[in-house]
């Protein structure tokens, strides 16, 4: 898990939940990143910008976003690397693969092919990898 020297921001961007919740702990608001990256994918989809570059710099393109009074939230510059990783491994999962981690190797092949996808499918995919990140995550049963 990332670690910030400085203090989580705060966020209220209402498009999900965990955004909006009274206390944001620093994994809150990662999460909320994630989920706002996704949901800005779907615009840039639309506007014909290409999945790898919806997929890159996404904490360059929050701070961005940071002055336009919709609470978004931007995490320290030292996790956007791990903004981006678990970005990526997000769509991918949605995309089919059934990573275990960001080192999964399969993940670029995946990505690739998500690319080419017509930009109503990429826009489908981003939703769904979106509904998949909200959900909590449960740990596989032992045999």
């Amino acid at each position: 898990m990332p670690r910030s020297t400085s203090s989580a921001c705060t966020c209220n961007y209402d498009a999900y939940p965990i955004c909006t919740a009274p206390e944001h702990d620093e994994m809150s608001v990662l999460r909320c990143a994630i989920l706002t990256l996704l949901d800005q994918g779907r615009w840039m989809a639309s506007d014909d910008i290409p999945l790898p570059d919806i997929l890159s710099a996404g904490g360059d393109y929050l701070s961005r976003l940071r002055g336009t009074g919709d609470g978004i939230p931007v995490p320290a510059v030292e996790q956007w690397a791990w903004l981006e990783a678990e970005l990526r491994l997000v769509v991918a999962r949605a995309a089919g693969l059934d990573a275990v981690s960001t080192l999964d190797p399969r993940i670029d092949g995946v990505l690739a092919t998500a690319a080419r996808l017509p930009e109503r499918r990429q826009v489908k995919l981003l939703d769904l990898a979106a509904q998949q990140f909200t959900k909590p995550h449960t740990q596989p049963r032992s045999a």
